[in-house]
């Protein structure tokens, strides 16, 4: 293993690297007004969103809070992961314990990282032992079209553990063809190389993808080694399309103080391979959609990776699923149906082995009674053997004020089930509880949309009531932590999003995007008699501002701006930024995360680097 400190900034002046910052903004905003603007693609308000519901909708028709992000999004992101572009979406808080996707946990809406349904074409990659897996993703930036991601419960249409929203990864179905190759590296010991072809034959389409990166590490025992490999196939006619995907990732990484401070030589290798094949057959009038995957996750964990003897966990876990969906167009909407039978289980050194099984029938109807106003009702009956049948509904309403304005608002109920180490997780540290119930919740939504062709404006409020949720908590810090369905929490909130277009409004005006996302929780819950490991770290405050610019020579640049307020924990605002130069098919790039350096938690116990460059090409053909 090789050790790293931390580097030492030559801007050793707070006050100078906030005047430089600001100096830069000035600069970037009025020394450059004689560039010519970027030309970007206007805002299509007829893109299909197909997670919101069991029937794709355009973005102009939601009837609830959905987010998109598209092509030129991933493309201009300065991240080198899929987990990296969640952390700049408003509303989502994406905690890290290691960077470029060694490991995160997301969450929506002050929820908890195992109360987010993630899922890759549809297909739920929950892990069943703990959510610290669940992004675990076996696809690179260069297989993903877009990623939508819904900011209110899911149960009543995907049924367990959709609790405080879904993110879906919509992966590319190589319908063009292409070759990408990029290589890069920086500060750290950091180096990626990376390539995805694509090829169409005929009716047959196929993608593949190989990554690799590697990085000494920022600080003692933070070094890590990630390998994804993707491999897709469609098979498209007039009306009908089957699709393959396999995909496998392998990561292996010092894990410093993830778990227990009291460890800084913790080790951790987790494999991850996931197989589906789905497809969609029939008319306009009428669809069936059949759906079969596996995901299986090895994880390999060490206390003390200088005695490995002392303490070692090896987990293994697999899901089974089989999904069937009927979709029938009549006069009055859309009726959609199906159901679901999917069976996890694990085999561990800690855990015991177990295995349980889920089931389901679900139902859909979208109905339009009156022009500009549209009515979804669904609803999931789920067996599940600590709860055995129960009905999870949820309704959402749409209704268009005037062109372009929407309305919308939802109510729903969702549930998660406990992971494998809630229930049954044994150490000097965390103990888990075979007696946990199924979390609960009644979710509220009121919002206004506002999509036109060269802006959007969002706004919403919600209000979450959640029941019997799952924290880890102890009395004192001499005890171990306990797995306990705590007391009933509430939740309120309010998010307003703008993001425009200025070059489309003012020619050769430099700055061709700015986006700002808003998010302001108040949840019900307090310390009282105990210590809570995860509920009572939410975000109170978060503000996200992305800018994009041009600068001279065709060079154009992308800075996100974070501000996040967490409740009993320290403010961070942090500035990443990309510059980029594109020409004949190349693309020259330098990336920095941190920018400003600033020394900062978002896992309590865990420091996560200071600023961090690296610099790269990339050569695209046919893309």
């Amino acid at each position: 293993m090789i050790s790293r400190l931390p580097k030492k900034s030559f801007l050793n002046s707070n006050s100078f690297k906030i005047k430089f910052f600001y100096l830069f903004i000035l600069i970037l905003f009025y020394s450059n007004a004689f560039t010519k603007a970027q030309v970007l693609p206007e805002y299509q308000l007829n893109d299909v969103i197909v997670t919101a519901s069991r029937t794709p909708m355009t973005l102009s028709d939601l009837t609830s809070d959905v987010i998109v992000i598209g092509p030129q999004e991933i493309k201009d992101a300065p991240v080198n992961s899929v987990q990296g572009l969640l952390q700049y979406t408003g509303g989502v808080d994406f905690e890290q314990r290691g960077v470029d996707g060694v490991q995160g946990d997301v969450s929506i809406r002050g929820g908890t990282f195992e109360e987010t349904l993630i899922m890759i074409d549809g297909v739920p990659m929950s892990d069943p032992q703990t959510g610290h897996h669940n992004l675990n993703l076996p696809v690179t930036l260069d297989d993903i079209q877009r990623i939508e991601i819904l900011k209110s419960p899911g149960s009543s249409v995907y049924g367990a553990n959709a609790f405080s929203g879904i993110i879906n990864i919509i992966t590319k179905k190589g319908s063009t063809k292409s070759l990408s190759l990029e290589a890069s590296g920086g500060q750290n010991g950091y180096y990626d190389g990376l390539i995805h072809a694509s090829m169409p034959i005929g009716i047959f389409s196929n993608h593949i993808s190989f990554l690799r990166q590697k990085s000494d590490g920022y600080m003692h025992n933070t070094e890590f080694d990630i390998t994804d490999f993707t491999y897709g196939a469609s098979i498209t006619s007039s009306n009908s399309n089957i699709n393959l995907l396999f995909g496998y990732n392998d990561k292996k990484f010092g894990a410093n103080s993830f778990y227990s401070t009291f460890f800084p030589n913790q080790w951790e290798h987790t494999t991850t391979k996931l197989f589906d094949l789905n497809g969609n057959f029939g008319t306009q009038s009428f669809q069936i959609s059949p759906k079969l995957y596996w995901r299986h996750n090895d994880d390999n964990y060490i206390l003390d990776y200088t005695d490995p003897s002392f303490y070692e966990n090896n987990h293994h876990t697999d899901v089974y699923g089989a999904e069937v969906q009927a979709s029938v167009a009549t006069e009055i909407g859309i009726t959609s149906f199906g159901g679901e039978y999917n069976t996890d289980k694990i085999v561990s050194n800690n855990l015991g082995n177990h295995s349980r099984v889920k089931k389901g029938i679900f139902a859909e109807q979208k109905i339009s009674p009156i022009d500009n106003f549209t009515v979804i009702a669904d609803a999931y009956a789920y067996d599940y053997s600590d709860i055995g049948w129960k009905i999870w509904p949820g309704i959402n309403l749409g209704y268009n004020i005037a062109k372009n304005v929407r309305l919308f608002g939802s109510v729903g109920e969702a549930f998660r089930i406990p992971t494998y180490t809630e229930l049954y997780y044994s150490s000097p540290a965390s103990v888990g509880n075979p007696n946990l119930r199924t979390e609960e919740t009644v979710d509220y939504e009121l919002g206004i949309n506002s999509l036109h062709h060269s802006y959007t404006a969002r706004a919403s409020v919600f209000y979450k009531q959640g029941k019997n949720l799952i924290d880890w908590v102890r009395s004192n810090d001499s005890q171990p932590w306990t797995a306990q369905n705590i007391t009933n929490i509430n939740t309120a909130g309010l998010e307003l999003d703008f993001e425009i277009n200025p070059s489309d409004l003012i020619n050769n005006f430099p700055v061709y995007r700015v986006g700002i996302d808003y998010t302001y929780l108040n949840s019900s819950r307090v310390a009282n008699e105990f210590q809570s490991q995860y509920l009572l770290q939410y975000l109170r405050h978060q503000l996200i501002i992305n800018i994009e610019n041009n600068w001279w020579a065709g060079i154009q640049q992308n800075w996100e701006l974070r501000y996040e307020s967490r409740v009993n924990a320290e403010d961070n605002f942090l500035v990443d930024t990309q510059l980029f130069r594109s020409f004949n098919g190349w693309k020259i790039f330098l990336k920095a995360t941190n920018l400003l350096n600033k020394s900062y938690y978002e896992v309590s116990g865990v420091p996560l680097p200071g600023r961090w460059i690296t610099a790269g090409i990339r050569l695209n053909i046919g893309e």
